[in-house]
């Protein structure tokens, strides 16, 4: 830590009257990436563009685009480093943060049923489900194949598509 401290130019002092310990910085930079994320979907979710699987692709997209901005990848790997995992706190987190992720997700699954676009969908278990998949898939994708990162995402929207039912556009 004193080292971060000293490339950053920040004293102990200084440090101390923002965190009350390490754990708590890696808590916020935690909840900083988790909210720029979730604005992120959000967004897509509140502009309910198109289709249901219009809206499907663009929410999965929107996490697929992170892996494309270099200062989201090294946030990410920072936020998924060993050290912040051990944070106290950091299992709370996480799943708040799942779960706003996924409030997004459900509200557009929702919308596919309503319309009957997604006969088969359960909104709140799917959406889980498809972040789920999501994070899996992202972690195993080399953010620099572009190749493989769009195959990757390709293959989850089919994959989502499925699980929900969905329904050809008439």
């Amino acid at each position: 830590m004193s080292a971060i401290l000293r490339a950053a130019g920040v004293s102990s002092r200084a440090f101390y009257r923002h965190f009350r310990s390490k754990d708590d910085l890696f808590l916020a930079l935690l909840q900083q990436g988790a909210d720029e994320i979730a604005a992120r979907v959000e967004r897509v979710a509140a502009a309910a563009a198109g289709s249901p699987a219009d809206q499907l692709a663009a929410w999965i997209g929107a996490i697929f685009d992170l892996m494309a901005d270099p200062r989201q990848r090294m946030q990410m790997a920072v936020i998924d480093s060993e050290e912040v995992r051990s944070a106290v706190g950091y299992r709370d987190m996480r799943e708040r943060s799942h779960e706003s992720r996924e409030r997004s997700l459900a509200e557009i699954l929702r919308r596919g049923r309503d319309a009957g676009s997604f006969p088969l969908a359960d909104p709140d278990h799917d959406a889980v489900a498809i972040s789920a998949v999501v994070s899996r898939i992202m972690s195993g994708v080399a953010p620099e194949d572009v190749q493989a990162v769009k195959l990757a995402e390709s293959r989850l929207l089919d994959f989502a598509l499925r699980a929900v039912g969905a329904v050809a556009a008439e």
